[in-house]
């Protein structure tokens, strides 16, 4: 799939050049690759599209649009284009409506299209902030590009696509959010899950764990997770949604890619297969950590890692061990310390009073950057007996167990 530029000098001119000097523009690409033909479009890219939208990919046979290179069924002559195998249609209607995360400024599409299309810009009141229109270019071999920039100050909320009927396509949607109006930070959790133990020739399941608990929206993730290639064999990947993809695979690491994540918690799984090896050696240690990379509509340099897995090969059950805290009492205070955890990731605190009594809750938090979790824990009020404070990471899944007495 080409990329294309936005027209930049329709934008350019909406702004003086210190102020896109101080705070560069962001564009997101949408190219529509690598979906299942015809599969609903909810969420893609950022973007939410309104009923009726569909990923096309016309190596299914079932358009009038080139593959490889020509159109076999359709007499050799290709009516309609599209840049690579993939695009976007609304099913059954010849009107389609896409709503824009925060603070874009500009929008600029692809289509081919056999009847005239409009396109509207319009503002959250609902008021028209530009519009323009495709004619009909089928039978060129072209996409015909697109612009509509909002004015000075205005962000655009939606676009409104009109034709007759469901005679067109887009390809290669390209927005541009400005973060000076306002933008807010992304902040991203990468937890990895895996059994303790593995046995020579089993399937070991990785469970990569991506959320967004920040402002902003994470315009785009990159995640490069490496593997003990000479003890493990990869298998294959699963995502919990369409615009997460492993993008590489190379020896020992696998690369893999995300659409937006939206703000206030948005997550992600990716499920990774592996098989030992069968002549493994028993106490290889195979966890590796994971490293991200992403950008939000404030910066571009976004940086973040997950914990280390503490998975080793054995001839052990799963999960034969739980970690333990550091725990230590002075006076009526306990005082407590746990490392390991994904940075960012949440922690369940709680402690199991004796005889059998119900937990009691001390606190959710998020360990530090380092993966660390510390607190206090007040003691004056506690019967005498035998206690344990559990701490217990919501994506890694990690439980950390200490006893101690009053």
């Amino acid at each position: 799939m080409r990329r294309f530029l936005i027209l930049w000098f329709a934008i350019w001119s909406l702004f003086s050049a210190s102020a896109v000097a101080a705070q560069p523009l962001l564009t997101v690409t949408l190219d529509f690759e690598g979906f299942a033909d015809n599969l609903d479009i909810s969420g893609y890219g950022g973007l939410q599209f309104g009923p009726g939208w569909r990923f096309g990919d016309v190596r299914s046979g079932r358009y009038n649009a080139p593959f490889p290179a020509f159109c076999p069924d359709f007499g050799d002559t290709c009516a309609f284009w599209l840049n690579g195998n993939g695009f976007g249609r609304v099913s059954g209607s010849g009107s389609g409506t896409i709503t824009l995360p925060p603070n874009v400024i500009a929008f600029s599409v692809g289509v081919s299209t056999s009847e005239t299309l409009g396109i509207t810009a319009f503002a959250a009141d609902g008021s028209v902030l530009a519009t323009t229109g495709v004619t009909a270019n089928i039978l060129t071999g072209r996409l015909d590009r697109v612009t509509l920039a909002a004015p000075p100050g205005q962000v655009i909320s939606s676009i409104e696509l009109n034709g007759v009927r469901d005679t067109w396509l887009i390809d290669d949607i390209e927005y541009v959010i400005n973060p000076a109006l306002g933008a807010r930070s992304a902040r991203l959790v990468l937890a990895q899950r895996v059994d303790d133990v593995v046995k020579p020739g089993e399937m070991l399941s990785l469970d990569l764990v991506l959320e967004n608990y920040g402002q902003g929206p994470a315009l785009a993730t990159t995640i490069e997770l490496p593997f003990a290639d000479d003890a493990l064999i990869l298998l294959d990947a699963k995502t919990s949604r369409p615009d997460v993809w492993v993008s590489d695979v190379q020896p020992g690491r696998i690369t893999i890619r995300t659409g937006i994540l939206a703000a206030g918690r948005d997550l992600i799984t990716i499920t990774i297969r592996f098989r030992v090896r069968e002549d493994a050696p028993l106490g290889t240690a195979i966890g590796r950590i994971a490293r991200l990379s992403f950008r939000d509509a404030v910066s571009e340099f976004g940086r973040g890692q997950s914990n280390l897995p503490a998975t080793v090969i054995g001839d052990g059950p799963e999960r034969t061990f739980w970690r333990t805290p550091n725990l230590t009492i002075t006076g009526q205070t306990l005082s407590y310390t746990a490392a390991g955890f994904a940075p960012g990731e949440p922690v369940g605190i709680w402690y199991n009073p004796p005889a059998g009594a119900p937990p009691v809750t001390v606190a959710t938090v998020r360990a530090d950057g380092d993966g660390r979790v510390s607190g206090f824990l007040a003691l004056t009020d506690l019967p005498p007996g035998d206690y344990s404070l559990v701490l217990f990471s919501h994506h890694s899944q990690q439980t950390f167990v200490g006893g101690f007495g009053r």
